[in-house]
């Protein structure tokens, strides 16, 4: 018998087969399309959007053949880093070594090695095979990659059929980032077709690849994935209660949907504190009162740091309270890197008056200093510095918290 966290899986990627998982719409067509097509996908969308459960999901039978490399995150990585992950994936061992025989004409089975010296790997593998003794010493093939333009590691991949996924690309170095460019460059004119290469990161990476080869752009597809409409967000609570025999009514499911304010995470919390509350029962009915538990123990309990958080950035007292507009402004805008000219129109309309730049800029600058979080920050540029007028949520969880905090506000007002 299932049991609610076999369905509904907060903190977790929905990828596995009694997980309820939402196929996202446009995004995720142009996400396969690209793959079909042999370029480069670059997803990119706010935080806990679902960039990464979109992609494990569509890849879930390469990962069970043994054939995905999911690279977590680009920080603190080198490009070294994803070959030697690579090799180790399909079999080839850390060090290259000699081997030595006892015996003369013995069959046994030998794996390649990689071993990686200062700067670039300076000796990686062949594949695992059979070898015959026919002496008292065996010397293993070895190939030299010296470069991230070397196609040789593009061969072996192609010929495994394997797919590399890399996360968090805007968390990656300067020189990370160039490598990659380079290694596309091989990548576009190798012209795979069972090697494919992924990208999650934010709307600022393309731009930032781009900047380091031109000639890039041609074989790269962005992908915004957007908070998940309320069709997705119905279809994922429907298909989980009804796989738990759960008695969803129609008022409880517009609720959890609208009060997870288009995020999977959130929406995929409150379902399954809805659906504990209702499991035991006989029958199995939901309540608008489980839904009230469900995002008191969101707020209060799974996420106590933002909700401090947002209770000291915004004020508590005063007509305009610039900071919270200023946030609401923040998390009401699709794009993670926001400008002071969006902000200062977006506010306007919340105050329905005309707001000038020179009012938000001092409570906008301390929303970005020590005594408030720092909660906004501004946002760096891909070589070095920062980009004039742009911020973004210093914490990008706050992004969601926040509009489901102003919500409740305004049911509770």
């Amino acid at each position: 018998m299932l049991a609610p966290n076999d369905v509904f899986t907060p903190g977790k990627l929905p990828i596995r087969p009694t997980n309820v998982y939402a196929a996202r719409g446009d995004a995720e067509k142009l996400f396969l399309k690209t793959l079909a097509r042999g370029l480069i996908p670059v997803v990119f969308g706010e935080y806990g959007v679902g960039k990464t459960s979109m992609a494990r999901y569509a890849l879930r039978e390469k990962d069970a053949a043994g054939l995905l490399i999911n690279i977590e995150s680009a920080a603190d990585k080198s490009f070294e880093d994803i070959f030697s992950r690579c090799l180790e994936k399909l079999g080839y061992s850390v060090r290259t070594k000699k081997v030595e025989s006892t015996s003369a004409n013995q069959s046994h089975e030998q794996s390649g090695s990689a071993e990686a010296g200062v700067g670039w790997l300076k000796a990686i593998i062949a594949s695992k095979r059979s070898n015959v003794s026919g002496s008292n010493q065996q010397f293993e093939e070895q190939f030299v990659i010296t470069s991230p333009t070397d196609s040789k590691i593009i061969e072996v991949c192609e010929t495994n059929g394997v797919v590399l996924l890399i996360d968090e690309l805007h968390r990656a170095s300067t020189s990370f980032t160039s490598d990659l460019a380079k290694f596309i460059k091989t990548y576009g004119n190798a012209n795979c077709q069972n090697f494919k290469v992924i990208l999650l990161g934010t709307s600022s990476d393309v731009s930032r690849l781009v900047a380091s080869d031109p000639g890039i752009d041609r074989l790269i597809q962005e992908v915004h994935l957007k908070a998940m409409t309320e069709s997705e967000s119905h279809s994922v609570i429907e298909k989980g209660m009804a796989d738990l025999a759960i008695q969803i009514d129609e008022k409880v499911s517009s609720r959890v949907v609208r009060t997870s304010v288009g995020s999977p995470s959130i929406l995929q919390y409150l379902s399954l504190e809805v659906a504990e509350a209702a499991f035991d029962r006989t029958p199995r009915l939901t309540s608008n009162n489980d839904v009230d538990l469900a995002l008191k123990s969101f707020v209060e309990t799974k996420e106590a740091r933002l909700y401090k958080s947002y209770l000291a950035a915004v004020e508590s007292t005063g007509e305009l309270r610039y900071r919270k507009q200023i946030l609401r402004a923040m998390a009401e805008c699709e794009d993670e890197y926001v400008t002071m000219e969006i902000i200062r129109t977006k506010v306007s309309e919340y105050l329905g008056r005309d707001i000038e730049s020179n009012m938000l800029s001092s409570p906008l600058r301390s929303l970005k200093e020590d005594r408030y979080g720092p909660v906004l920050s501004d946002v760096a540029r891909p070589d070095s510095g920062r980009l004039s007028n742009f911020t973004t949520f210093k914490d990008p969880a706050l992004k969601a918290f926040i509009r489901l905090q102003l919500l409740r506000e305004s049911d509770e007002a």
